[in-house]
């Protein structure tokens, strides 16, 4: 048994509140207390971040935990020791074991997840839990964490019926994550992360551009971290294991974390940043023709990851898709202003924008060709040069189509 099928059709009603996870990790003997966790928060470079710092501590010797949201492909992704997925059947055993403990304090989905990864991790005994904050500070489950480090890497627009109708506001709900006594690092001196932390009287919060510096640059076919200094670890011409010049912040980002949870070596992190390697963000699919696939999401990550495509691989075609309630019209506008084409379809998952919608609103912003493809899965098919972007749904059904060999 999966956790999505014990979860799927079952409309929870969302209350914001830490009560039920603590309830439940308090049931169960609170697991979170036999290992340390280094908690990721912000809007974008989650993922990227804690692929990154779970290379770099493993390459130095630790067992690791990393729970990771969401899934691409298959659900399992969300729970890893070392790395590696958690079986199917050890997932179906946790599932049943712990239907009654979801259903006796009304745990949401990632709740459930949540207290699935602290239950794992303790029970294979790992040294340290990379833990990914689903959304928000405030109210994320993964806070009943015992957190020796914690990282927010930036705050944009996104979730902001949860967190806030702007980006100070959203920022006040990430910076919770903050605990006293406990380094935080913001991997972003921009306003209004840094400025709220202050506002807010954290003192003392490690930041980007001031505490740590580093340096990089992305081409066609590698990004490299130039240079790197914080403390006593300084570091000069390191090649990274992911495609984009975001990936620099990233990675500085995680090695400070890192830095912070122990002591490094030079030639290990170096290791450790070259073998990284993380699905669905860059990732090159097929060179001939190209098909890049990115599970960006909110309009500023999209804008992003479309800009540096054209300048590595110049003008190729867009595939989008967006999701219900997700801000894809702002996406649309911002794609708009880097190319006239632009081909569209439709995730199969029950919160993807219906096709119509997409092309309706591709015709109102004067995209001069406008392709539709029926399914996710029909990208292998074409011939041009492509990126996908817009959901990890549509990542995730493109990446399945290889696996099935639905192509």
């Amino acid at each position: 048994m999966k956790l999505w099928d014990l979860y799927r059709g079952r409309d929870y009603k969302i209350e914001p509140t830490l009560e039920r996870i603590k309830e439940a990790a308090d049931y169960v003997g609170n697991p979170q207390k036999d290992f340390p966790a280094v908690l990721v928060g912000g809007t974008n470079g989650k993922g990227s971040s804690c692929t990154f710092l779970e290379r770099i501590l493993r390459e130095h010797g630790y067992k690791t935990g990393w729970f990771v949201s969401p899934h691409l492909v298959e659900e399992n992704e969300r729970w890893r020791i070392n790395g590696k997925k958690v079986p199917g059947d050890v997932l179906s055993t946790y599932v049943k074991d712990l239907k009654r403990v979801f259903e006796r304090f009304e745990l949401t989905y990632f709740e459930a997840a949540t207290l699935i990864a602290l239950l794992y991790f303790r029970d294979q005994s790992v040294d340290v839990a990379v833990m990914e904050v689903g959304m928000g500070g405030r109210w994320d489950a993964t806070r009943v964490c015992e957190a020796a480090v914690v990282g927010i890497t930036n705050v944009e627009r996104d979730h902001t019926r949860w967190l806030g109708r702007n980006v100070e506001e959203i920022a006040w709900d990430k910076l919770h994550l903050h605990r006293e006594g406990v380094p935080l690092v913001l991997g972003s001196s921009r306003y209004p992360l840094y400025t709220k932390a202050l506002e807010m009287g954290i003192e003392n919060p490690i930041t980007a551009g001031l505490d740590y510096q580093y340096r990089g640059f992305s081409e066609k076919g590698s990004t490299v971290l130039t240079d790197y200094s914080f403390l006593d670890l300084n570091l000069q011409r390191a090649p990274l294991g992911l495609l984009g010049k975001w990936q620099i912040d990233n990675a500085s980002f995680a090695l400070t974390l890192a830095r912070l949870f122990t002591e490094l070596d030079v030639e290990r992190v170096k290791e450790a940043l070259r073998e990284t390697r993380w699905e669905g963000r860059m990732e090159v699919l097929r060179r001939e023709p190209l098909l890049i696939v990115d599970g960006s999401h909110n309009p500023y990550a999209v804008a992003k990851v479309v800009k540096e495509v054209f300048r590595l691989f110049g003008d190729i075609w867009i595939l989008f898709t967006g999701l219900l309630e997700k801000e894809w019209r702002l996406s649309m506008e911002l794609i708009r202003r880097h190319t006239d084409r632009i081909i569209l379809t439709q995730v199969s998952h029950y919160r993807g924008e219906p096709v119509g919608n997409l092309y309706s609103y591709a015709k109102e912003l004067g995209f001069k060709e406008i392709d539709v493809l029926d399914t996710p899965a029909d990208a292998w098919l074409l011939d041009e040069d492509l990126c996908a972007i817009g959901s990890l749904y549509l990542v995730g059904e493109i990446k399945e189509a290889a696996r099935d060999s639905v192509i």
